[in-house]
Protein backbone atom coordinates (compact mmCIF):
# COMPACT_ATOMS: atom_id res chain seq x y z
CA UNK A 1 0.00 0.00 0.00
CA UNK A 2 1.29 3.32 -1.37
CA UNK A 3 2.32 5.49 2.18
CA UNK A 4 1.12 9.15 0.49
CA UNK A 5 1.21 11.04 4.12
CA UNK A 6 3.22 12.94 6.60
CA UNK A 7 2.04 13.93 10.18
CA UNK A 8 3.31 17.44 11.03
CA UNK A 9 3.75 18.68 14.86
CA UNK A 10 2.49 21.01 16.01
CA UNK A 11 0.01 21.42 12.49
CA UNK A 12 -0.92 24.96 14.15
CA UNK A 13 0.81 27.83 15.38
CA UNK A 14 1.65 31.49 15.28
CA UNK A 15 4.92 30.63 13.96
CA UNK A 16 4.95 31.46 9.83
CA UNK A 17 8.15 28.35 9.50
CA UNK A 18 5.49 26.00 10.44
CA UNK A 19 3.22 27.40 7.36
CA UNK A 20 6.73 27.46 5.82
CA UNK A 21 7.49 23.54 5.99
CA UNK A 22 4.05 22.13 5.57
CA UNK A 23 4.28 24.07 2.20
CA UNK A 24 7.39 22.55 1.69
CA UNK A 25 6.40 18.77 2.63
CA UNK A 26 3.58 19.08 0.94
CA UNK A 27 4.83 18.99 -2.30
CA UNK A 28 6.38 15.18 -1.72
CA UNK A 29 3.69 13.73 0.49
CA UNK A 30 -0.24 15.09 1.61
CA UNK A 31 0.39 17.18 5.31
CA UNK A 32 -2.27 15.62 7.96
CA UNK A 33 -2.25 16.58 11.72
CA UNK A 34 -1.91 14.06 14.29
CA UNK A 35 -5.52 14.42 15.32
CA UNK A 36 -6.15 13.27 11.78
CA UNK A 37 -4.37 10.36 11.61
CA UNK A 38 -5.64 8.85 14.23
CA UNK A 39 -8.78 9.15 13.98
CA UNK A 40 -8.61 7.09 11.02
CA UNK A 41 -6.97 3.82 10.71
CA UNK A 42 -6.78 3.78 6.95
CA UNK A 43 -4.80 7.36 6.78
CA UNK A 44 -2.94 5.91 9.33
CA UNK A 45 -1.62 2.88 7.55
CA UNK A 46 -0.63 4.89 4.73
CA UNK A 47 1.14 7.34 6.28
CA UNK A 48 5.04 7.72 5.95
CA UNK A 49 6.57 9.40 8.48
CA UNK A 50 5.42 11.93 11.29
CA UNK A 51 8.13 15.33 11.39
CA UNK A 52 8.09 16.62 15.24
CA UNK A 53 9.30 20.34 16.54
CA UNK A 54 10.09 21.36 19.52
CA UNK A 55 9.09 17.91 21.14
CA UNK A 56 11.70 17.55 23.70
CA UNK A 57 10.18 20.19 25.70
CA UNK A 58 7.17 18.21 26.41
CA UNK A 59 7.94 14.33 26.39
CA UNK A 60 6.42 12.17 29.40
CA UNK A 61 5.91 8.70 29.83
CA UNK A 62 3.03 8.38 27.85
CA UNK A 63 4.20 10.51 24.41
CA UNK A 64 6.82 8.42 24.52
CA UNK A 65 4.82 5.34 24.50
CA UNK A 66 2.88 6.99 21.73
CA UNK A 67 5.99 7.67 19.28
CA UNK A 68 7.23 4.09 19.89
CA UNK A 69 3.38 3.32 18.65
CA UNK A 70 4.44 4.84 15.58
CA UNK A 71 7.34 2.95 15.21
CA UNK A 72 6.09 -0.11 15.32
CA UNK A 73 3.00 0.82 12.94
CA UNK A 74 5.95 1.17 10.76
CA UNK A 75 5.74 5.02 10.85
CA UNK A 76 9.38 6.95 10.23
CA UNK A 77 10.15 9.96 13.05
CA UNK A 78 11.93 13.02 11.64
CA UNK A 79 12.63 15.52 14.58
CA UNK A 80 13.84 18.58 14.17
CA UNK A 81 16.69 19.60 16.33
CA UNK A 82 15.68 23.34 16.95
CA UNK A 83 17.82 24.35 20.34
CA UNK A 84 20.59 23.00 22.36
CA UNK A 85 17.73 22.72 25.28
CA UNK A 86 14.43 24.31 25.67
CA UNK A 87 14.80 28.38 26.35
CA UNK A 88 13.05 27.97 29.31
CA UNK A 89 15.14 25.19 31.04
CA UNK A 90 18.34 27.88 30.97
CA UNK A 91 19.64 28.26 34.66
CA UNK A 92 17.72 25.39 35.80
CA UNK A 93 19.16 21.88 36.45
CA UNK A 94 16.75 20.10 36.67
CA UNK A 95 14.78 20.94 34.12
CA UNK A 96 17.95 21.28 31.78
CA UNK A 97 18.74 17.19 33.06
CA UNK A 98 15.38 16.53 31.73
CA UNK A 99 15.32 18.35 28.37
CA UNK A 100 19.21 16.62 27.94
CA UNK A 101 17.23 13.15 28.68
CA UNK A 102 14.18 13.98 26.49
CA UNK A 103 16.82 15.04 23.57
CA UNK A 104 19.14 11.63 23.89
CA UNK A 105 15.65 9.63 23.70
CA UNK A 106 15.11 11.63 20.22
CA UNK A 107 18.21 10.95 19.24
CA UNK A 108 18.18 7.42 19.36
CA UNK A 109 14.36 7.02 18.58
CA UNK A 110 14.52 8.96 15.40
CA UNK A 111 15.08 7.64 12.05
CA UNK A 112 16.07 11.32 10.91
CA UNK A 113 17.61 14.31 12.81
CA UNK A 114 17.30 17.03 10.97
CA UNK A 115 19.39 20.62 11.44
CA UNK A 116 18.54 23.72 9.95
CA UNK A 117 22.17 24.81 10.88
CA UNK A 118 25.50 23.15 10.00
CA UNK A 119 27.09 23.98 12.53
CA UNK A 120 24.59 22.35 14.83
CA UNK A 121 25.74 18.82 14.07
CA UNK A 122 28.30 19.31 17.35
CA UNK A 123 25.62 19.66 19.68
CA UNK A 124 24.46 16.32 18.90
CA UNK A 125 28.07 14.89 19.91
CA UNK A 126 26.74 14.56 23.22
CA UNK A 127 24.26 12.15 22.50
CA UNK A 128 25.23 10.14 19.61
CA UNK A 129 28.64 9.42 18.06
CA UNK A 130 27.56 8.16 15.15
CA UNK A 131 25.54 10.52 13.09
CA UNK A 132 24.26 9.04 10.15
CA UNK A 133 21.24 9.72 10.60
CA UNK A 134 21.54 13.51 10.70
CA UNK A 135 20.47 15.52 7.47
CA UNK A 136 20.97 19.08 6.56
CA UNK A 137 17.84 21.14 6.00
CA UNK A 138 18.54 24.84 5.34
CA UNK A 139 15.65 26.73 7.28
CA UNK A 140 13.13 28.00 4.19
CA UNK A 141 13.16 31.58 3.94
CA UNK A 142 9.90 33.77 4.27
CA UNK A 143 9.75 35.21 1.51
CA UNK A 144 6.57 33.80 0.48
CA UNK A 145 5.13 35.83 3.50
CA UNK A 146 7.09 39.52 2.50
CA UNK A 147 7.63 38.66 -1.48
CA UNK A 148 5.76 42.19 -1.57
CA UNK A 149 8.82 43.66 -0.09
CA UNK A 150 10.09 47.02 -1.59
CA UNK A 151 13.58 47.55 -1.98
CA UNK A 152 14.81 50.99 -0.57
CA UNK A 153 14.95 53.72 -2.84
CA UNK A 154 14.45 56.78 -0.42
CA UNK A 155 16.42 59.51 0.98
CA UNK A 156 18.57 59.40 3.84
CA UNK A 157 18.84 63.10 4.54
CA UNK A 158 17.51 63.81 8.49
CA UNK A 159 16.51 60.56 9.47
CA UNK A 160 17.38 58.93 12.44
CA UNK A 161 19.59 55.51 12.43
CA UNK A 162 16.94 52.71 13.65
CA UNK A 163 17.73 49.97 15.14
CA UNK A 164 14.98 47.91 15.27
CA UNK A 165 14.14 44.43 17.83
CA UNK A 166 11.55 42.57 16.73
CA UNK A 167 10.12 39.37 18.11
CA UNK A 168 8.18 37.94 21.32
CA UNK A 169 9.60 39.54 23.96
CA UNK A 170 11.18 36.56 26.20
CA UNK A 171 14.44 36.48 28.82
CA UNK A 172 16.46 34.63 26.41
CA UNK A 173 16.31 37.36 24.09
CA UNK A 174 18.25 39.68 26.12
CA UNK A 175 16.00 43.02 25.52
CA UNK A 176 16.78 44.14 28.85
CA UNK A 177 20.78 43.86 27.81
CA UNK A 178 19.68 45.84 24.60
CA UNK A 179 18.18 48.70 26.00
CA UNK A 180 21.04 49.06 28.60
CA UNK A 181 23.69 49.20 25.68
CA UNK A 182 21.68 51.54 23.54
CA UNK A 183 21.57 53.85 26.35
CA UNK A 184 25.40 53.92 27.32
CA UNK A 185 25.81 54.14 23.88
CA UNK A 186 24.13 57.72 23.52
CA UNK A 187 24.34 57.47 19.72
CA UNK A 188 23.56 61.00 18.08
CA UNK A 189 20.24 60.87 15.68
CA UNK A 190 19.75 57.19 16.97
CA UNK A 191 16.47 55.15 17.50
CA UNK A 192 15.83 52.05 19.41
CA UNK A 193 12.77 50.65 17.92
CA UNK A 194 11.13 47.41 20.19
CA UNK A 195 7.98 45.58 18.68
CA UNK A 196 6.54 42.44 19.91
CA UNK A 197 4.47 41.07 22.55
CA UNK A 198 6.36 40.14 25.73
CA UNK A 199 5.53 36.95 27.58
CA UNK A 200 3.76 38.68 30.91
CA UNK A 201 2.26 41.98 31.89
CA UNK A 202 5.14 42.01 34.39
CA UNK A 203 8.02 41.72 31.86
CA UNK A 204 6.46 44.19 29.87
CA UNK A 205 6.59 46.99 32.16
CA UNK A 206 9.69 46.15 33.51
CA UNK A 207 10.82 46.46 29.65
CA UNK A 208 9.07 50.25 29.90
CA UNK A 209 10.41 50.88 32.93
CA UNK A 210 14.05 50.32 31.66
CA UNK A 211 13.40 51.67 28.25
CA UNK A 212 12.28 55.51 30.24
CA UNK A 213 14.80 58.61 29.12
CA UNK A 214 15.99 57.41 26.09
CA UNK A 215 14.98 57.61 22.32
CA UNK A 216 13.22 54.32 22.57
CA UNK A 217 9.82 53.26 20.71
CA UNK A 218 7.99 50.13 22.18
CA UNK A 219 5.27 48.82 20.49
CA UNK A 220 4.35 45.89 23.04
CA UNK A 221 1.97 44.06 21.03
CA UNK A 222 1.24 41.26 19.15
CA UNK A 223 2.24 41.91 15.65
CA UNK A 224 0.45 40.23 12.24
CA UNK A 225 3.19 38.98 9.34
CA UNK A 226 2.34 42.17 7.36
CA UNK A 227 3.21 44.51 11.00
CA UNK A 228 6.26 42.52 11.50
CA UNK A 229 7.69 43.11 7.96
CA UNK A 230 6.75 46.62 8.48
CA UNK A 231 8.53 47.27 11.45
CA UNK A 232 11.82 45.58 10.25
CA UNK A 233 11.60 47.59 7.51
CA UNK A 234 11.37 50.56 9.64
CA UNK A 235 15.05 50.32 10.56
CA UNK A 236 18.52 49.83 9.35
CA UNK A 237 20.03 47.22 11.72
CA UNK A 238 18.14 44.59 12.96
CA UNK A 239 19.69 43.19 16.77
CA UNK A 240 19.10 39.68 17.75
CA UNK A 241 21.15 39.19 21.47
CA UNK A 242 20.33 35.76 22.16
CA UNK A 243 21.29 34.06 24.57
CA UNK A 244 23.75 31.35 22.89
CA UNK A 245 23.45 28.45 25.76
CA UNK A 246 19.80 27.48 24.38
CA UNK A 247 19.89 29.54 21.16
CA UNK A 248 20.97 27.35 17.89
CA UNK A 249 19.24 28.44 14.82
CA UNK A 250 17.39 31.77 14.35
CA UNK A 251 14.40 32.11 12.19
CA UNK A 252 13.88 35.90 13.05
CA UNK A 253 17.52 36.47 11.28
CA UNK A 254 15.75 35.00 7.78
CA UNK A 255 12.83 36.76 8.84
CA UNK A 256 15.27 40.16 8.68
CA UNK A 257 16.88 38.77 5.10
CA UNK A 258 13.43 38.40 3.71
CA UNK A 259 12.89 41.93 4.02
CA UNK A 260 16.03 42.49 2.85
CA UNK A 261 18.09 44.12 5.76
CA UNK A 262 21.18 43.15 7.77
CA UNK A 263 21.17 41.88 11.52
CA UNK A 264 23.52 42.25 14.47
CA UNK A 265 23.32 38.16 15.91
CA UNK A 266 25.31 36.62 18.96
CA UNK A 267 27.18 33.51 17.44
CA UNK A 268 24.40 30.59 17.65
CA UNK A 269 25.15 27.50 15.11
CA UNK A 270 23.23 29.32 12.03
CA UNK A 271 25.44 32.43 12.55
CA UNK A 272 28.46 30.30 12.33
CA UNK A 273 27.01 29.20 8.68
CA UNK A 274 27.97 32.75 7.65
CA UNK A 275 31.19 33.47 9.29
CA UNK A 276 32.88 34.27 5.77
CA UNK A 277 29.91 36.59 4.93
CA UNK A 278 29.86 40.25 4.77
CA UNK A 279 26.61 40.75 5.05
CA UNK A 280 25.60 41.02 8.60
CA UNK A 281 27.19 41.52 12.12
CA UNK A 282 28.17 38.57 14.30
CA UNK A 283 29.86 38.76 17.65
CA UNK A 284 30.95 36.04 20.40
CA UNK A 285 30.85 36.31 23.82
CA UNK A 286 32.10 34.85 27.07
CA UNK A 287 29.57 35.56 29.85
CA UNK A 288 26.78 38.48 30.39
CA UNK A 289 29.50 41.47 31.31
CA UNK A 290 31.65 40.00 27.87
CA UNK A 291 28.11 39.61 26.41
CA UNK A 292 27.26 43.59 26.97
CA UNK A 293 30.46 44.83 25.59
CA UNK A 294 30.78 42.79 22.47
CA UNK A 295 27.08 43.67 21.71
CA UNK A 296 28.43 47.46 22.16
CA UNK A 297 31.13 47.05 19.97
CA UNK A 298 28.79 45.56 17.20
CA UNK A 299 26.23 48.56 17.41
CA UNK A 300 28.86 51.23 17.26
CA UNK A 301 30.11 49.25 14.40
CA UNK A 302 27.17 49.20 12.83
CA UNK A 303 26.69 53.01 13.28
CA UNK A 304 29.45 54.07 12.11
CA UNK A 305 28.77 52.23 9.08
CA UNK A 306 26.22 54.28 8.07
CA UNK A 307 22.72 53.67 7.03
CA UNK A 308 23.89 52.93 3.00
CA UNK A 309 25.99 50.73 4.09
CA UNK A 310 23.88 48.80 5.95
CA UNK A 311 20.60 48.71 3.28
CA UNK A 312 23.59 47.14 0.73
CA UNK A 313 24.12 44.64 3.54
CA UNK A 314 20.57 44.05 3.73
CA UNK A 315 20.44 43.40 -0.48
CA UNK A 316 22.88 41.33 -0.38
CA UNK A 317 21.77 39.21 2.46
CA UNK A 318 18.00 38.84 0.64
CA UNK A 319 19.86 38.02 -2.37
CA UNK A 320 21.22 34.93 -0.73
CA UNK A 321 18.83 33.72 1.26
CA UNK A 322 16.77 33.18 -2.08
CA UNK A 323 19.36 31.29 -3.42
CA UNK A 324 19.84 29.10 -0.45
CA UNK A 325 17.41 28.50 1.60
CA UNK A 326 14.18 28.70 -0.81
CA UNK A 327 11.46 26.12 -1.15
CA UNK A 328 13.14 23.87 -4.01
CA UNK A 329 16.24 23.54 -1.90
CA UNK A 330 14.59 22.78 0.89
CA UNK A 331 12.26 20.47 -1.50
CA UNK A 332 15.35 19.02 -2.72
CA UNK A 333 16.44 18.44 0.60
CA UNK A 334 13.69 16.53 2.13
CA UNK A 335 13.50 14.38 -1.16
CA UNK A 336 16.75 12.93 -0.65
CA UNK A 337 16.04 12.41 3.29
CA UNK A 338 13.02 10.37 2.33
CA UNK A 339 15.03 7.84 0.12
CA UNK A 340 17.24 7.25 2.92
CA UNK A 341 14.77 6.32 5.61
Amino acid sequence: MEKKYIIYSPFIGTNAYIENMKRCWGSIYKVISPETAEKNISILRRTKAIVLNWVESELDFEKKKHLIWYKVLGIKIIWIFHNKIPHDAVGNSFETATAKKNIRFMVWLSDAVILHSKSSKVYLYEYRKCLRKVFYVPHVDYDRQYRWAYKYTGSNIGEDFKFIFQGHIEPYKNIELLIRVFKELNLPHCQLRIAGKPYSDAFAQEIQKKSEGANIILNLTYLTVDEVGEEIRKGHVVVLPYDVRSSMNSGAMLTVFSNRRTVIVSNNAMAQDYRDKDFLYVYDYANHEDHYRQLKAAMKQAYESGMEANREKGERAYEYTRKHNNDFVVIERLNKIMECI
